[in-house]
C-alpha cells in the first residue's frame, strides 16, 4: 500500500474503480443516499436477526445480487484509494490542475455495483516514483447524503480497525 491513511475515519483500499472527470453530471442524491443505506443493510452480519427476519433478507440480498447482475455496470478502472469524510486521495498516471473542480466516480461494492458520483475540488497533486498521488476535498454534500456517506466512512472505518486489531 503506498497510500496511508487519514487523521481521523477513513476508507482504505488497495483497489477501488474510481475515476476523476473535470466534466459530468453528480449522482442522484436521494438514489445515492439510499444505495449506501442498502449497502450498508446487505453488508451486515445476519447472526443478529431472528429466523423471520433471516429469511427475508436471504429474499432480499438474493434479489438485489440478481438485479445487480443483470445491470451492466461499466466500473473505472481500479486505483489505490484512501477516502474520508471531507477529502480523497487515489493514486493516477497524470497529474491534476490545483483548484480544478469535478465529479470523483467510484464503486464501493463489485457484488452491488453503483457508481457513486460526488464532487471535489482537486487540492494537491503530488509527484510519487510510481505516478502521482492526487489529493481532493469533498465538496458540500446535502443532508441525507451527507449523512448515509458519513455512516459508510465510519463503518469501514470501524472494519479496518477491526483488521488490525485480529492481526496482532
Amino acid at each position: 500500500m503506498r497510500l496511508t491513511p487519514f487523521d481521523g475515519p477513513c476508507l482504505l483500499c488497495e483497489t477501488m474503480p474510481l475515476a476523476w472527470s473535470e466534466q459530468g453530471d453528480p449522482g442522484n442524491d436521494w438514489e445515492m443516499s439510499r444505495y449506501l443505506q442498502v449497502l450498508a443493510d446487505f453488508e451486515l452480519p445476519r447472526d443478529t436477526l431472528d429466523a423471520t427476519q433471516t429469511l427475508q433478507a436471504i429474499k432480499t440480498d438474493l434479489t438485489l445480487l440478481w438485479l445487480a447482475r443483470t445491470l451492466k455496470t461499466t466500473l473505472p478502472n481500479e486505483l489505490e484509494v484512501v477516502m474520508g469524510l471531507e477529502s480523497v486521495a487515489w493514486c493516477a498516471d497524470a497529474p491534476l490542475p490545483i483548484g480544478q473542480q469535478g465529479v470523483v466516480t467510484f464503486c464501493l461494492s463489485k457484488d452491488f455495483p453503483m457508481l457513486l458520483k460526488l464532487n471535489a475540488q482537486i487540492k494537491q497533486c503530488i509527484l510519487q516514483s510510481f505516478g502521482y498521488v492526487i489529493y481532493a476535498d469533498w465538496l458540500p454534500m446535502q443532508g441525507v447524503l451527507l449523512d448515509s456517506f458519513e455512516k459508510t466512512i465510519f463503518r469501514y472505518h470501524r472494519r479496518y480497525i477491526q483488521q488490525i486489531r485480529e492481526q496482532k
